[in-house]
């Protein structure tokens, strides 16, 4: 029953996913980081929350990332990545994170309400407007890593 709260909070968070945070949830700490020619703004708040916006200088793209904490040393990972078009499309990939190593993970495309014409597409065709750069398995190598970087940054 625990697991479905905390999934149903997750997927909720998703759908707000970015710079908005509940009321409840009070802001601790935030500052910049560089990581080789990556810059992170990093967000840490109150139950163990973190939450990063990677902006990729090459690439020119962003990607937040959100670690939730639900255990001593486990984490729920999820990320979020804007597509190129204009209307309000994203990829999201979310992992089970456990001492140090990223689990169980899912890449989902979504869209809001607009987006009526991209129904019946394959995942393949909705990769075309997301960075080829940003994939499901360089997000997994790259958050593993992040969390290493900010751990200690609270």
């Amino acid at each position: 029953m625990k697991n479905l709260v905390l999934l149903i909070l997750l997927f909720n968070g998703l759908c707000s996913f970015g710079q908005n945070h509940p009321a409840k949830s009070k802001l601790l700490k935030s500052g910049h980081v560089k990581i080789d020619s990556i810059e992170v703004h990093v967000s840490v708040y109150e139950y163990g929350e973190i939450v990063t916006e990677s902006y990729f200088e090459k690439s020119k793209t962003k990607l937040s990332v959100a670690y939730l904490k639900f255990d001593k040393s486990s984490y729920k990972i999820s990320t979020r990545e804007n597509s190129s078009m204009p209307e309000d499309f994203w990829r999201t990939n979310e992992f089970d994170f456990e001492n140090g190593k990223t689990l169980n993970g899912k890449e989902r495309f979504c869209f809001s309400g607009k987006m009526s014409g991209i129904f019946g597409k394959t995942n393949d065709e909705y990769g075309k407007y997301f960075s080829r750069t940003l994939n499901s398995k360089f997000v997994e190598i790259y958050v593993a890593e992040l969390f290493e970087k900010i751990k200690n940054y609270r």
